[in-house]
Formats: C-alpha cells, sequence, structure tokens
C-alpha cells in the first residue's frame, strides 16, 4: 500500500482542513519512480520504498515538502496552527541550527502564524532564499537575520500568489510582448489606427458585460468606455480609487463608497438554489489584503515583475478578495487594462480586447475562476436563507485559505490573450477596415445608400461569409436582386483573405 509523503503526508497527519493538492507524492511499491496525470489535471508521483522510509517524522515530512514539493503557503498556514509542529520545529532548530529547510520553516512559521522561536542563526550561516529564481518568478527580497532567510515572495503575508517558471510562461515572456505591442502600433498609419483602436474599445466594452450575460445601456457603456480610455493614470491602487472606478462600473443603485463591511457571496440563479458558489474571505480581511494587491499593482511599474504578471495577479487577486457586492468582475477585467497601461505595456489611448479574446474562451476562462473559488468554498459550512438573501458563515475562514494561490496557468492564459490580442485581433481589424475602404470605394460608384447603412450592409455580408442571407434580405429590400448580387460580388472580392482566414 502507498503511503503519503511531504505535504500528503502531513494533511492526513494533523487532519488539515485545506483545498486538495495539485501534485501528491506517495512512498510506493515499485522499484522505479512512477506519475500518473487524471483527468482532471492532478498528478499522482510514487516513489520507490528503498529510497525513503516508510515512518517519517513530522520534521522529515516537513524537510521533504520544503526540498521536493512546490512551495504550498496554504497548506503551510494550516499545519503552523499546529502547536504540536511548533514544537517540532524549535526542536529542530536547536539540533540543526544551521539546516536550511529547519530555518526556512522557522521563518515560515513565523512569517504565516506569528510564531516565535529561541533561536538565531550562527554566525557565518548561509542564507537562503524561499524561491529558487531558477523555478519561480521572485518579488523584492527583504532578509531575516534571525533565521539568515530571504523572503523574496511575491507580494506579502496579506497576499502572496505563487508564479511558477513552466516552459510554457518562460516561452510567452521571451517574446516580449511589450516591443510588439509598440511595433504592430508603429507600423499602422495614424488615420486607421485610430478608427481600429475606436473598435477595439467598443468590443472590449461589450465583451467585458457579455462575460456576465449583460447588455448595457448606452449610458454606462459610455462610462465603461470612458473608464477605459483614462486607464494607467498615476497613483496608487487605493480603496478611493477602487470605489471611484466602481461607481463609474454599477448602477447608481449600486455603487459603493468603501469596501464590503460584511459577507458577500457568489450563486448561480436559479430557484430554491440555496447554494454559494463561492464565498470570499470574511470582511475584515479585505482591507489587508486589497492594500497587497495594490503592492503586487505596483510591481508592474517598477519593473520588479513583467507587466502582464504583475496586472494577472493583482487582477484575479481583486475577483478573489471581491472587496465590492456588485462590479468585481467587471473592475478586475479593467484592472488589467490600467496595470498594463501605467507600466507602458499598452500606448496611452490604446486597448487590447482582452475580455473580448476571454469570452472566446469562456469555459478556460470560469474554470480557471473556479479552480480558486470552489475548493475553498467546499471547505467551508454555511447557511442562506430561504431567499438567498443572507449567509452566515459558521466554520473559520482563516487568512491562509485565501491569500496564497498557484497563479501560474492565470499568467499563461492572460499572456496569451495579450499575444493573440496584437498578433490576431488588432491586425485584423486594420484588415477589415481596409478591405471595407476599398468595398466603399467602389460601390459608392453606382450605388446611392447612406453611409451607415452601407456599412451596416458590408458587415452582414462579411458576416455572411460573402452573401447576404435571406432572412436579412429585408435590410435592403428597397433593392433588386441583381443590385445585391452585384454588391456581394464586390464585398466577397475585397474581403476574400479575411473571409478566408475565418471561416
Amino acid at each position: 500500500m502507498a503511503l503519503p509523503l511531504g505535504y500528503n503526508a502531513l494533511i492526513s497527519r494533523f487532519n488539515l482542513s485545506v483545498p486538495p493538492l495539485h501534485q501528491t507524492f506517495w512512498l510506493g511499491e515499485r522499484a522505479a519512480e512512477s506519475r500518473v496525470q487524471a483527468a482532471d489535471g492532478t498528478e499522482r508521483v510514487e516513489l520507490p520504498r528503498g529510497r525513503t522510509s516508510a515512518e517519517q517524522t513530522t520534521v522529515e515530512q516537513l524537510t521533504f515538502a520544503l526540498k521536493r514539493e512546490h512551495l504550498n503557503l496554504t497548506v503551510l498556514g494550516a499545519l503552523f496552527e499546529q502547536q504540536q509542529v511548533l514544537v517540532d520545529i524549535q526542536g529542530w532548530l536547536t539540533s540543526k541550527p544551521t539546516s536550511v529547510y529547519a530555518r526556512q520553516a522557522g521563518y515560515l512559521a513565523h512569517w504565516l502564524a506569528g510564531a516565535t522561536f529561541d533561536f538565531r542563526a550562527p554566525v557565518g550561516a548561509p542564507r537562503v532564499r524561499l524561491l529558487d529564481s531558477a523555478e519561480y518568478l521572485v518579488g523584492p527580497e527583504t532578509s531575516s537575520p534571525q533565521f539568515a532567510v530571504v523572503n523574496n515572495l511575491l507580494g506579502s503575508r496579506a497576499f502572496s500568489p505563487l508564479v511558477r517558471k513552466t516552459a510554457q510562461l518562460q516561452a510567452l515572456l521571451a517574446e516580449d510582448l511589450r516591443s510588439k505591442v509598440t511595433q504592430a502600433m508603429n507600423a499602422i498609419e495614424p488615420e486607421m489606427l485610430s478608427r481600429a483602436v475606436d473598435y477595439l474599445y467598443l468590443s472590449e466594452t461589450r465583451s467585458t458585460y457579455g462575460i456576465e450575460d449583460e447588455v448595457p445601456d448606452s449610458s454606462r457603456a459610455a462610462k465603461f468606455r470612458h473608464l477605459l480610455e483614462v486607464a494607467g493614470e498615476p497613483g496608487e491602487l487605493t480603496e478611493e480609487q477602487l470605489c471611484e472606478w466602481q461607481n463609474l462600473i454599477v448602477t447608481e443603485l449600486s455603487a459603493e463608497y468603501s469596501y464590503r463591511t460584511s459577507q458577500n457571496w457568489l450563486s448561480r440563479p436559479g430557484r430554491l438554489r440555496n447554494i454559494a458558489d463561492f464565498i470570499p474571505p470574511p470582511s475584515e480581511l479585505v482591507d489587508p489584503m486589497m492594500q497587497a494587491v495594490g503592492r503586487v499593482a505596483a510591481c508592474a511599474t517598477d519593473g520588479t515583475l513583467d507587466p502582464v504578471v504583475a496586472a494577472t495577479c493583482s487582477a484575479f487577486g481583486l475577483v478573489f478578495v471581491h472587496p465590492f457586492f456588485d462590479g468585481n468582475g467587471r473592475l478586475h477585467r479593467f484592472l488589467l487594462h490600467h496595470v498594463l497601461r501605467q507600466s507602458g505595456f499598452t500606448p496611452a489611448g490604446v486597448v487590447l480586447p482582452i475580455s473580448a479574446r476571454m469570452l472566446k474562451q469562456l469555459d478556460r476562462y470560469s474554470s480557471l475562476l473556479r479552480t480558486y473559488s470552489k475548493p475553498r468554498t467546499a471547505l467551508l459550512n454555511y447557511r442562506l436563507d430561504s431567499d438567498s438573501a443572507t449567509i452566515q458563515v459558521t466554520s473559520p475562514q482563516p487568512l491562509w485559505l485565501y491569500a496564497y494561490f498557484d497563479a501560474t496557468e492565470l499568467c499563461e492564459f492572460v499572456l496569451q490573450c495579450c499575444k493573440l490580442c496584437v498578433e490576431e485581433d488588432l491586425s485584423a481589424e486594420v484588415e477589415y477596415l481596409r478591405s471595407h475602404d476599398q468595398a466603399v470605394r467602389e460601390l459608392e460608384t453606382w450605388l446611392d445608400m447612406r453611409q451607415a447603412k452601407l456599412n451596416a450592409l458590408i458587415d452582414i455580408i462579411v458576416q455572411g461569409h460573402g452573401t447576404l442571407s435571406r432572412r436579412k434580405r429585408n435590410f435592403v429590400q428597397e433593392l433588386s436582386d441583381e443590385q445585391v448580387q452585384r454588391i456581394e460580388e464586390v464585398v466577397a472580392r475585397h474581403f476574400d483573405e479575411y473571409i478566408d482566414k475565418r471561416v
């Protein structure tokens, strides 16, 4: 029978109530190491029994976790609430004061749980970093003389995402998307760029509401577009600033003037569905977590982090904290644009249609959000009233449950969205406009039609891959079939390459 190792063993030994591990280690029966990938993406790794002892102490299991596994601050936060573990770490530090893993454990227990130890690193003990920069993206360094440990985590105790240097992430970062954005903009003549950007603003506005199945009225759409246009203004991410943005995104009845002071939750619509799909942090954690989210956002402008990584971690951090009762989703997607513009990744006056890209990959976007929300909410006991109007959470909601998460896949997703925005969406809109102008010039030599209607007709034919469907024929009932056929031929000829790429 396989025996659990590392975090897996510590969770079992102390009955820790934490989200399931993405990767679990086991002591198996086979002579060679084996790895099995499950359909849900989780991985089971079995090590040969001869290599590792079957009866490992807490210190040995903690050593294995720190040495072999990805740093999991959520599990460690729960683990360091156990008094016996702190006693074991004190003994470990006393018996092996130069041990790298003992000092890391001692520092993390102090940092995460406020534990104190009778210990001082021996003079000359080599400093050890919490994250290996070869495996992770790292933040600014702060040293602890007591443990001779360097904290290079992203964020702070109140909010600290982890980003692993996967092959995919490094390949995307190596593409230098910031330079690609600049090159793409410089390659388009100003008048054409202005028209293309106008469409991209419209697309982004519609898509951010479309993700939530909302159709904003003209006033709300205009306000959100204006917000996108002024994104990137200098300044820190403060409560006052976020409230100002939230007021522009929601209706007047939903405007809020401070972070929430009570528990909120998300539920999908449905009759008698007294089920919470996501229960975010309690209100007392909102302010410290949002301050830490702001510090991560600032890493985009001070050069500490790649702008897209900083934007992703802070934007998803905001939606996970859910500081308001309404508008969090739209605000989180706006924050991506704000941080990217503030860092200079996107030029002033230009917007990448990131929400439009997310809408095209809505299943993946939703799945990434659920990867954070579902396992955390599943650990909580709560009561919703019969009308789902109030909630009472009856189980603890510790900081470690919410403040730490692996943001690697989120960063990969947003980097891919940015890449496609630059390489496909912007060029596609410019190609459309050039084909449109050519078609208009030819059609206007013989067709007398209002410009707005002609523009709409061309768009309808392009959407129909070069033909006007019978269902849309009434749009130009004043035209003969011969005239319609002639228009179709002109549009199809000028949009030939554009249509071929999208069929």
